[in-house]
Protein backbone atom coordinates (compact mmCIF):
# COMPACT_ATOMS: atom_id res chain seq x y z
CA UNK A 1 0.00 0.00 0.00
CA UNK A 2 2.40 2.60 0.77
CA UNK A 3 4.72 1.78 -2.03
CA UNK A 4 1.47 2.55 -4.36
CA UNK A 5 0.94 5.93 -2.57
CA UNK A 6 4.88 6.49 -3.13
CA UNK A 7 4.54 5.42 -7.07
CA UNK A 8 1.27 8.00 -7.37
CA UNK A 9 2.73 10.92 -5.22
CA UNK A 10 5.92 10.65 -7.77
CA UNK A 11 3.45 10.51 -10.85
CA UNK A 12 1.84 13.32 -9.34
CA UNK A 13 4.85 15.35 -8.91
CA UNK A 14 5.87 14.47 -12.56
CA UNK A 15 2.54 15.95 -13.71
CA UNK A 16 3.00 18.85 -12.19
CA UNK A 17 6.71 19.79 -13.45
CA UNK A 18 5.50 18.90 -16.57
CA UNK A 19 2.52 21.39 -16.51
CA UNK A 20 4.85 24.00 -15.64
CA UNK A 21 7.82 23.72 -17.67
CA UNK A 22 9.64 21.10 -15.82
CA UNK A 23 11.85 23.24 -14.45
CA UNK A 24 12.19 23.53 -10.88
CA UNK A 25 14.57 27.13 -10.12
CA UNK A 26 17.85 26.63 -8.39
CA UNK A 27 18.72 27.18 -5.02
CA UNK A 28 20.74 30.19 -4.47
CA UNK A 29 22.90 29.96 -0.83
CA UNK A 30 24.57 32.90 1.21
CA UNK A 31 26.68 33.89 4.26
CA UNK A 32 27.05 36.93 5.72
CA UNK A 33 29.90 38.62 5.25
CA UNK A 34 31.28 40.53 8.82
CA UNK A 35 34.53 42.11 8.31
CA UNK A 36 37.47 40.90 10.76
CA UNK A 37 37.99 42.76 14.11
CA UNK A 38 41.21 44.33 14.22
CA UNK A 39 43.62 42.75 16.66
CA UNK A 40 42.70 41.21 19.96
CA UNK A 41 43.89 43.23 22.75
CA UNK A 42 44.39 41.91 26.19
CA UNK A 43 42.70 42.90 29.10
CA UNK A 44 45.11 43.54 32.42
CA UNK A 45 41.54 43.63 34.60
CA UNK A 46 41.65 39.83 35.09
CA UNK A 47 37.97 39.26 33.97
CA UNK A 48 36.96 36.22 31.89
CA UNK A 49 34.02 36.39 29.61
CA UNK A 50 31.95 33.23 27.46
CA UNK A 51 29.49 34.29 24.93
CA UNK A 52 26.45 32.02 25.25
CA UNK A 53 25.21 30.46 21.20
CA UNK A 54 22.98 33.95 19.89
CA UNK A 55 18.97 32.62 20.28
CA UNK A 56 16.83 34.66 17.29
CA UNK A 57 13.25 35.57 16.67
CA UNK A 58 11.17 33.27 15.47
CA UNK A 59 11.12 33.90 11.49
CA UNK A 60 15.03 33.88 11.52
CA UNK A 61 15.35 30.87 13.31
CA UNK A 62 15.19 28.40 9.68
CA UNK A 63 17.48 28.85 6.35
CA UNK A 64 14.89 31.16 4.19
CA UNK A 65 16.03 34.60 4.29
CA UNK A 66 13.02 36.95 5.71
CA UNK A 67 11.20 39.68 3.78
CA UNK A 68 8.34 42.10 4.87
CA UNK A 69 5.95 42.97 1.90
CA UNK A 70 3.74 44.77 4.81
CA UNK A 71 4.25 45.53 8.62
CA UNK A 72 1.66 42.75 9.15
CA UNK A 73 3.10 39.98 6.95
CA UNK A 74 6.21 38.08 6.61
CA UNK A 75 7.70 36.31 3.79
CA UNK A 76 10.33 33.89 2.70
CA UNK A 77 12.54 33.22 0.16
CA UNK A 78 11.67 29.75 -1.12
CA UNK A 79 15.15 29.71 -3.41
CA UNK A 80 17.38 32.18 -1.44
CA UNK A 81 18.69 30.41 1.59
CA UNK A 82 21.24 30.97 4.28
CA UNK A 83 24.12 28.53 3.41
CA UNK A 84 25.34 28.96 7.68
CA UNK A 85 23.69 29.83 10.21
CA UNK A 86 23.06 33.65 10.63
CA UNK A 87 23.65 32.97 14.67
CA UNK A 88 26.42 31.52 14.25
CA UNK A 89 28.56 34.11 12.47
CA UNK A 90 27.14 36.76 14.13
CA UNK A 91 28.25 35.25 17.47
CA UNK A 92 32.18 34.76 16.07
CA UNK A 93 31.78 38.13 15.03
CA UNK A 94 30.78 39.35 18.55
CA UNK A 95 33.39 37.44 20.21
CA UNK A 96 36.07 38.99 17.55
CA UNK A 97 34.79 42.66 18.76
CA UNK A 98 35.06 41.86 22.45
CA UNK A 99 38.56 40.47 22.29
CA UNK A 100 39.55 43.65 19.91
CA UNK A 101 37.98 46.06 22.30
CA UNK A 102 40.49 44.97 25.34
CA UNK A 103 37.52 44.64 28.10
CA UNK A 104 38.37 40.91 29.28
CA UNK A 105 41.53 39.11 29.70
CA UNK A 106 39.92 36.00 27.99
CA UNK A 107 36.70 35.80 25.90
CA UNK A 108 35.55 32.12 24.58
CA UNK A 109 32.58 30.80 23.37
CA UNK A 110 30.53 29.03 26.20
CA UNK A 111 29.93 25.30 25.26
CA UNK A 112 28.23 24.01 28.74
CA UNK A 113 31.35 23.37 30.52
CA UNK A 114 33.40 27.20 30.15
CA UNK A 115 33.59 29.05 33.26
CA UNK A 116 33.72 32.67 32.85
CA UNK A 117 33.14 36.05 35.81
CA UNK A 118 30.67 37.34 33.28
CA UNK A 119 28.40 35.46 30.65
CA UNK A 120 26.97 37.34 27.46
CA UNK A 121 23.58 36.05 26.24
CA UNK A 122 22.36 37.51 22.50
CA UNK A 123 19.29 37.74 20.12
CA UNK A 124 18.75 38.18 16.52
CA UNK A 125 15.50 40.73 17.26
CA UNK A 126 15.98 41.66 13.24
CA UNK A 127 17.20 40.46 10.43
CA UNK A 128 14.89 41.01 7.39
CA UNK A 129 14.21 43.01 4.11
CA UNK A 130 11.72 45.57 4.16
CA UNK A 131 10.12 46.23 1.48
CA UNK A 132 6.69 48.31 2.56
CA UNK A 133 8.84 51.99 3.07
CA UNK A 134 9.89 54.19 0.79
CA UNK A 135 12.57 52.07 -1.15
CA UNK A 136 13.29 48.96 -0.15
CA UNK A 137 15.62 48.48 3.07
CA UNK A 138 16.96 45.78 5.15
CA UNK A 139 17.33 45.95 9.24
CA UNK A 140 19.35 44.39 11.68
CA UNK A 141 18.89 44.39 15.09
CA UNK A 142 20.96 42.24 17.97
CA UNK A 143 19.92 43.00 21.87
CA UNK A 144 22.60 41.47 24.95
CA UNK A 145 22.32 41.01 28.45
CA UNK A 146 25.57 40.83 30.37
CA UNK A 147 24.97 38.33 33.54
CA UNK A 148 27.76 38.74 36.51
CA UNK A 149 27.66 34.88 37.51
CA UNK A 150 29.33 35.07 40.64
CA UNK A 151 25.90 36.70 41.88
CA UNK A 152 23.60 35.58 38.89
CA UNK A 153 22.37 38.97 37.99
CA UNK A 154 21.94 40.94 34.82
CA UNK A 155 24.11 44.22 35.33
CA UNK A 156 24.06 45.25 31.81
CA UNK A 157 21.63 45.47 28.44
CA UNK A 158 22.20 46.89 25.28
CA UNK A 159 20.93 46.84 21.85
CA UNK A 160 22.97 47.47 18.32
CA UNK A 161 20.34 48.54 15.19
CA UNK A 162 20.98 49.81 12.06
CA UNK A 163 19.16 49.76 8.29
CA UNK A 164 20.83 49.99 4.86
CA UNK A 165 18.95 50.70 1.55
CA UNK A 166 19.03 48.17 -1.12
CA UNK A 167 19.87 49.96 -4.39
CA UNK A 168 18.68 46.66 -6.47
CA UNK A 169 16.36 43.48 -6.55
CA UNK A 170 18.89 41.06 -6.60
CA UNK A 171 18.86 38.94 -3.39
CA UNK A 172 22.87 39.11 -3.47
CA UNK A 173 22.67 42.96 -2.87
CA UNK A 174 20.43 42.36 0.10
CA UNK A 175 22.62 39.80 1.85
CA UNK A 176 25.59 42.50 1.13
CA UNK A 177 22.99 45.08 2.84
CA UNK A 178 22.39 43.08 5.58
CA UNK A 179 26.32 41.72 6.22
CA UNK A 180 26.78 45.86 6.61
CA UNK A 181 23.93 46.40 8.89
CA UNK A 182 25.11 43.42 11.23
CA UNK A 183 28.50 44.83 11.81
CA UNK A 184 27.34 48.66 12.73
CA UNK A 185 24.67 46.70 14.87
CA UNK A 186 27.18 44.39 16.67
CA UNK A 187 29.79 47.31 16.85
CA UNK A 188 27.32 49.24 19.07
CA UNK A 189 26.52 46.49 20.94
CA UNK A 190 30.34 46.55 21.66
CA UNK A 191 30.41 49.86 21.95
CA UNK A 192 28.00 50.01 24.64
CA UNK A 193 29.41 47.09 26.83
CA UNK A 194 32.36 49.38 26.94
CA UNK A 195 30.89 52.61 28.03
CA UNK A 196 29.72 50.20 30.93
CA UNK A 197 32.61 48.30 31.72
CA UNK A 198 35.14 51.30 31.67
Amino acid sequence: MHLFKAIVSAALLLMALSCGGGKIPPTHYYALDLPPAPKPQVSASGKTLVVASVTAADPLTQDRIVYRPTRQEVGFYEYHRWASDPREAIRAALIDQLRAGGLFQTVAPFDGRTKGDFLLRSRIDRLEEVDFEDGVKVYAAISAQLLDVSTDRVVWTGRGEASEPVNSADVRQVVAAMSKATDAGLKQLAASLADYLR
